[in-house]
């Protein structure tokens, strides 16, 4: 089934209700019901709704659930009910506008600038008139309210300042498999709606990248980060838990701010090493208690090979 849609047909049930309308209502009646039926869709469930011809009033039975995976509507690769993404039969988008670059060793690249349509998805190609692809442009992408996915390639190695800042239905970002790209500053500013993100493959992220960013759940950062830049997730109210490995001697003030429901950090060494790390106003006496490094955030339990640092707060 392709779409949501009403299937009509009419006939009559008389069903005794006295006092069809307002209390001592003249017009008051016996309700006279037509049904129609709405079908389930990949999203939202079916049910038969019965409705008064002559009032309004209506009930609704006989529900059916949701058809999910059975039921996408797709169009241009992408469900129009929930946004579902055909990652893997995707092709790689037409409209992108490139302009020509020298990288440092003298070779000519492409940095990818903006997209002249208003597409759901993009995906980037590796090359670009047998050229490679290597960048994002700053503000490449900024305010594309339609775009709710971007899949990047393994040519790619850096994503510019602002490049999808105010993308507010982006969901998802396919990064490399085969290669790290770095972040720049602001660059999935206010993306209330990315929960699908690869931090793995991310090698440097820059001030204030991932504000506003309220539908991520979990950070797992990659093994080639060394600090975590002011701001990075500050207002990523959902975060639940994060990971933070072991090459990290630095996280900047209000890295975590406002992450409320941040409830575990898995540390990738010892508490000695993870009290070592500099920290904004931050006092660690390398036992199961820490009481001054605040991070704005609730309560949380970091979790170290060695044991357990459990924030406290100040009293």
């Amino acid at each position: 089934m392709k779409r949501s849609i009403c299937l009509f047909f009419s006939f009559f049930l008389l069903i005794s209700l006295c006092g069809c309308g307002k209390l001592n209502d003249y017009n008051a009646h016996t309700h006279t019901f037509s049904a129609s039926i709405v079908v389930p869709t990949c999203s939202s469930d079916g049910y038969t709704l019965y409705a008064c011809t002559q009032c309004g009033y209506n009930i609704k039975k006989n529900y059916v659930s949701s058809l999910q995976t059975d039921g996408h509507n797709y169009k241009n690769f992408v469900c129009t009910e929930c946004d579902d993404f055909l990652l893997n039969q995707a092709t790689d988008t037409e409209t992108l506008i490139y302009a020509k670059q020298i990288d440092e060793n003298g070779n000519e690249t492409y940095e990818v600038i903006g997209d002249t349509e208003k597409n759901a998805y993009i995906k980037i190609p590796a090359t670009h008139n047998n050229i490679p692809v290597t960048k994002i442009a700053n503000g490449a992408f900024s305010g594309s309210i339609d775009l709710k996915h971007i899949v990047i390639p393994d040519s790619i190695v850096s994503i510019g300042d602002m490049a999808f800042e105010n993308c507010r239905r982006l969901i998802s970002v396919t990064l490399p498999e085969n290669n790290y790209v770095s972040i720049g500053r602001e660059t999935f500013w206010d993306c209330q709606k990315l929960k699908i993100f690869s931090f793995e493959k991310i090698t440097e992220i820059d001030n204030h990248a991932f504000i506003g960013c309220e539908s991520l759940t979990e950070i797992v950062l990659s093994d080639k980060i060394t600090s975590i830049s002011p701001h990075t997730f500050t207002d990523c109210y959902n975060i639940q838990s994060i990971t933070i490995p072991l090459n990290v001697t630095l996280i900047s003030h209000s890295a975590f701010m406002n992450n409320y429901k941040l409830s575990d950090i898995y540390y990738a060494g010892t508490m000695k090493q993870w009290c070592d790390i500099i920290k904004e106003e931050s006092i660690c006496s390398q036992t199961e208690e820490l009481t001054t490094w605040d991070a704005y955030t609730g309560d949380y339990t970091i979790h170290c090979t060695d044991g357990n640092i459990i924030k406290k707060r100040n009293s």
